[in-house]
């Protein structure tokens, strides 16, 4: 009887201990962090912080592609400008000028010559700076303008502008020549992915053409 009682007990005792264990171990898996979850949770945020990123530069390209440059009223005038490129080369006629923009940055561009030389001179229409200066050895031009019977740039972008060809459009640029006897302007626009050009008589601002 003795000897079952001892049998009993050993075994309740072994029962017990199984048990605790089984529940410290339940406990301690029950406790362990979420890892996973957090990871996922990290992964979403910095996906969507790409994406934000992502959107902030397409805005900032579509942005900067839309702006627009006046070239009705330049920091510097033509008059100012035609004083540079004479600084620069005192002997020079200059046959032609084209107010223009490079990736919105206003500029004019001067074809000039003297007797044995041409020249091509880019000046800043903001700064006076000149960007570029090209000298040929060969002259094969002989019109001139000339500068105090032409009427003012932004005259002539006026008379164009008035046309019902470009209403409501804005002058994207503008070039100034001596051609076959005549002085003229011509202003240029863009209309759906398509050219306007309306030549204007530099002296008595007369329409001389509208090309498309």
């Amino acid at each position: 009887m003795f000897k079952k009682l001892i049998v009993t007990g050993f075994t309740l005792f072994l029962l017990t201990g199984c048990g605790t264990d089984s529940t410290n171990e339940s406990e301690g898996s029950t406790n362990q962090p979420n890892t996973t979850s957090e990871s996922n949770t990290t992964k979403s945020t910095t996906a969507t912080n790409e994406s934000n990123t992502v959107k902030d530069s397409s805005n900032a390209v579509t942005q900067n592609t839309s702006t627009t440059v006046d070239i009705t009223n330049p920091a510097v005038s033509l008059t100012e400008a035609v004083n540079v490129f004479q600084e620069a080369h005192p002997d020079a006629k200059i046959e032609s000028v084209d107010l223009d923009t490079d990736s919105g940055r206003l500029h004019y561009d001067f074809d000039g010559f003297d007797s044995v030389k041409e020249y091509e001179t880019e000046i800043d229409a903001t700064t006076k700076e000149i960007k570029e200066n090209e000298v040929e050895h060969e002259r094969d031009r002989d019109e001139s303008l000339d500068f105090s019977t032409i009427i003012d740039p932004a005259k002539a972008i006026e008379m164009a502008s008035a046309q019902a060809e470009v209403k409501g459009l804005s002058p994207t640029g503008w070039s100034l020549e001596a051609d076959d006897g005549k002085q003229k302007y011509t202003i240029e626009y863009d209309q759906n992915d398509s050219d306007i050009d309306i030549e204007i008589d530099a002296i008595t601002g007369d329409i001389l053409e509208i090309e498309r």
